[in-house]
């Protein structure tokens, strides 16, 4: 785990939680599966409504993720994020979104952004990269969820783009963090996957297939956009190497849970 990042627990529960976002005094986590009142093959802390968890439960992780991090659960929004590179704008009237409205409007997007305060902008994943972003002058944050579908389209250049061109963000002054996600010692794809990545992000395999560093594709795709290195921070936490404390698409197949990302401006 990167030295940026502190391992908050909560009873059973604990978090990834990033410290340059929590010295400017940023809601911010990302969760792990541990703790939580899920049961059977998705037990623990899982926040995804469609996995075949009980919505009362899924309810509860919620009112326990808000009450850990220190939010109002009420204004939290969530997003039916599809693998798109769409980007929505997050205003009051989002807020409960996708939590409490289940069946909300936010369908096809797989980022938020909003300089709205108090608002907890939470994406999911479950091997995919989730990014989250804050801008100390302009005061916006963003959450983006990145798979290699969405890493593809460059959503997390296109959330700093959108920052800039809405809330008027300059791009070396935002903060980025890497959550916890698959990493290239994990991630492996056949060579028609493979060909969508620049090829020194990939490493060829001896059984044909072939390795590739999500982490580094999605750093310098904000480096490109403007983002300081120094700034762009990543969690080096593999979601399959460490499957007993996230959940794992791969690993886990279908019947696996969600964890999510969050950030809020206080």
């Amino acid at each position: 785990m990167n030295s940026e990042f502190k391992v908050l627990e909560k009873d059973e529960r604990s978090y990834l939680v990033a410290e340059p976002f929590e010295k400017l005094g940023v809601i911010n986590g990302f969760s792990r599966r541990l703790g939580g009142v899920s049961s059977g093959k998705i037990s623990g802390l899982n926040f995804g409504f469609r996995v075949g968890d009980d919505s009362d439960a899924v309810l509860e992780n919620y009112r326990l993720l808000a009450e850990d991090l220190g939010f109002d659960i009420r204004r939290g929004v969530c997003a039916r994020q599809m693998h798109t590179d769409n980007i929505r704008i997050v205003t009051e009237n989002d807020c409960g979104k996708g939590i409490f409205q289940q069946e909300s409007d936010i369908r096809d997007t797989d980022g938020l952004i909003t300089n709205q305060r108090g608002i907890a902008l939470i994406i999911f994943s479950a091997d995919c990269v989730p990014l989250l972003f804050y801008d100390p002058i302009k005061q916006v944050v963003a959450a983006s969820h990145a798979g290699w579908r969405g890493t593809v389209k460059q959503i997390g250049g296109k959330t700093v783009r959108l920052m800039k061109e809405k809330f008027g963000s300059d791009p070396k002054d935002i903060i980025a963090a890497i959550g916890p996600s698959i990493g290239k010692c994990c991630f492996e794809v056949d060579r028609d996957t493979a060909s969508l990545f620049d090829e020194k992000y990939c490493v060829s395999k001896p059984n044909g297939k072939f390795h590739v560093d999500l982490w580094s594709v999605n750093r310098d795709n904000l480096v490109s956009e403007g983002l300081e290195p120094i700034n762009i921070y990543i969690s080096d936490e593999c979601t399959i190497c460490n499957s007993d404390k996230y959940y794992s698409y791969r690993v886990h197949k279908e019947k696996t849970g969600r964890q999510v990302a969050v950030i809020a401006l206080p």
